[in-house]
């Protein structure tokens, strides 16, 4: 084994497929999938826009750091992350300590068509939803280029980027 990393971490901006690639992944892996998203939520007993509305991005932020070295300490997961987990040091040094880092990405366009309407998303309450992903995107860029392999879910199919993450993965092993 070259990196002997039994953990895969999505990383990635919103509405960019990490919820709907990472279950694939897992099933086709024989691993355990674990959005780190719905772990908060879990342990919090609290929907994340009502934590951020609550409690503070703080709150939610240090409860996002739980829940990634809860399922980073398990074997054989694949790790579904908030689009925002890559902006802490502490969650990507912690990601790059022990998971093989997959970054999904989607033209901004892309991720507007997929996450439009969807009243769950605290970090896109704006008057411009479309200009508010630009600028989110430009700013976290290079935190989602730390990674061992970048895909871009515009064009393919979940399944597709499955088999794109598996041949690199596998290689890696």
């Amino acid at each position: 084994m070259k990196n002997g990393k039994t953990r895969i971490a999505l990383i990635g901006f919103m509405g960019t497929g990490k919820s709907t690639i990472g279950p694939l992944l897992a099933e086709k892996l024989g691993y355990t999938f674990i959005d780190t998203d719905e772990l908060v939520e879990r342990t919090m007993g609290m929907k994340i826009a009502d934590i951020f509305s609550d409690l503070g991005e703080d709150a939610f932020r240090d409860a996002e750091y739980e829940a990634l070295q809860e399922a980073l300490g398990q074997e054989q997961v694949v790790v579904s992350t908030g689009g925002g987990m890559v902006l802490f040091e502490r969650n990507r040094k912690l990601l790059r300590e022990k998971a093989f880092v997959v970054n999904l990405g989607a033209a901004p366009e892309t991720v507007f068509r997929r996450v439009q309407g969807d009243q769950t998303r605290p970090l896109l309450k704006s008057d411009d939803p479309l200009t508010r992903i630009r600028q989110l995107l430009a700013e976290r860029q290079e935190f989602y280029s730390d990674c061992d392999i970048s895909i871009s879910t515009d064009d393919d199919t979940a399944r597709e980027c499955c088999v794109k993450i598996l041949r690199t993965f596998r290689n890696e092993q």
